[in-house]
């Protein structure tokens, strides 16, 4: 997130202690597909919102309820679109492995 505090002196030596496993990644400023809320919003409005028109605000707002209501129907989507797996999209080599 570019945030001063990870670049400070404290930090640096903090990560540079023998036997830290530990490496930040400078992300771009702008990188939805990074971010697991963004993630979880895309598959959301695909889900509820993807060609469908809605004639009032009540069952617009009643198809968002229903899709919290029976979000466990979506587990498996989820599990496979809500990972901590991040592959940087250009870069071959930079694929993140989970903790």
């Amino acid at each position: 997130d570019n945030a001063r505090y990870n670049r400070s002196r404290a930090l640096k030596a903090w990560l540079d202690q023998p036997g830290c496993r530990l490496r930040l990644v400078d992300l771009p400023s702008y990188a939805p597909n990074l971010n697991l809320i963004e993630r979880f919003r895309r598959f959301m409005k695909r889900t509820v919102l993807f060609n469908k028109a809605y004639a009032k605000f009540a069952l617009f707002k009643q198809d968002f309820d229903d899709f919290f209501e029976r979000l466990h129907q979506h587990e498996a989507d989820l599990a496979s679109l809500i990972t901590d797996r991040f592959h940087l999209i250009g870069k071959t080599d930079a694929r993140i492995p989970s903790a």
